[in-house]
């Protein structure tokens, strides 16, 4: 069956499925088999499908769990933070194939839909956990091991940067629905992000994505680390408890104490500074590559491995935002208006959890409960 035939069937299926006497509810079992199977068999085992606590079906990839070392020029033997969840090593995580659709308010990652935007960070994350354990909103760590990976195998993901084209390569395009949103996965293969159909689609353009475990506080740099995103009890509120600030020696502080990272905007782009309170707030860009450091600042391996600051001054894309006042939570990948912004090292640190807008969107992970070790 070609390509699009069977799309087109998984969401024949759905609509049926949602039609019936239970509207959301599960898929009847053969064509889930039927489903899972053939996802598995084209993708080398590499993607499977897994279903939340509805019995709903996600098409998710698995990435399985690298130390720093793989990832980054100079790195160590250490775990990169995005293989813990609740403070346990994860061996693999599986993380949506697609942006999310919506059904009856939960994500799912399904091809050549529509996928969901105009939603805020408390939303998404809502739409995420609501599926039951195990699922979660794409954490930032994750995205930063993805986004290192393709930089050290030499290949940046294409996207829908310029409404329904890449800015750059302008013969690739998707399916355009409405607004220059492209459907999910109706791009070409260098749009998925190692340049194979059985790679993560859109990570780089479409839709700007909420993650989790990264915000901005007045400039500070603040995450939640150890993968206690995952914990039930981590609202990632304003509030929570979980946040933490970065030393310059890569140690992890209570938020608001003097001497932690920050960034601020510093002459024609973004500077990060352990100095104090800048007292202003102002909004700042540039290259990734072209974040700078003030004099002497000591850079931790952690700021590396969170593609927070650059190992080195060339070899990514996208760009970086930022604004040094209030609570900023990530949008990642560039939308569809990006140009030659976006790009699968893109950031913007500039809008609260509230805002919503055209050029939001969102995916979702799931983490085998028992995974840990």
């Amino acid at each position: 069956m070609e390509k699009r035939e069977a799309c087109a069937e998984i969401n024949r299926r759905l609509e049926e499925t949602l039609a019936g006497e239970n509207p959301g509810k599960s898929w009847k079992e053969a064509h889930l088999r039927d489903f899972r199977a053939a996802v598995e068999t084209l993708s080398g085992g590499s993607n499977t499908v897994i279903v939340d606590d509805w019995g709903l079906p996600s098409v998710m990839v698995r990435i399985s769990a690298c130390r720093n070392r793989e990832l980054l020029k100079t790195g160590s033997d250490i775990m990169h933070p995005a293989f813990y969840s609740k403070g346990e090593i994860q061996e693999e995580i599986y993380i949506s194939k697609f942006q999310n659709v919506l059904i009856d308010g939960r994500g799912y990652s399904l091809p050549l839909r529509t996928p969901a935007y105009g939603i805020n960070f408390d939303q998404v994350l809502q739409a995420c956990r609501d599926k039951g354990a195990g699922w979660n909103l794409t954490p930032f760590a994750l995205r930063a091991a993805l986004a290192l990976e393709t930089r050290r195998k030499g290949f940046f993901p294409h996207g829908n940067s310029d409404n329904g084209v890449d800015y750059l390569y302008r013969e690739e395009h998707g399916e355009s629905e409405e607004e220059g949103v492209v459907r999910t996965g109706s791009g070409p293969v260098t749009w998925s992000h190692n340049n194979s159909q059985d790679g993560i689609y859109d990570l780089a353009g479409n839709l700007n994505e909420w993650d989790a475990g990264l915000r901005l506080v007045d400039g500070e740099i603040q995450i939640i680390p150890d993968g206690m995103w995952m914990r039930e009890d981590c609202t990632m509120g304003e509030d929570c408890g979980y946040w933490r600030s970065i030393t310059p020696e890569g140690e992890l502080a209570e938020p608001g104490i003097p001497g932690t990272l920050r960034y601020v905007c510093g002459g024609d782009g973004i500077l990060l500074t352990a100095g104090g309170q800048t007292g202003k707030d102002t909004t700042g860009n540039c290259a990734f590559g072209n974040i700078r450091a003030e004099a002497g600042l000591q850079i931790p391996e952690l700021l590396y491995s969170l593609m927070l600051y650059p190992e080195e001054k060339e070899g990514y894309d996208g760009w970086r935002w930022i604004k040094s006042g209030g609570e900023c939570l990530p949008l990642c990948g560039g939308g569809y208006r990006a140009l030659d912004h976006a790009g699968i090292f893109f950031v913007g640190l500039t809008y609260p959890r509230t805002h919503n807008y055209n050029l939001t969107g969102f995916r979702s992970v799931y983490v085998k409960p028992g995974n840990g070790r």
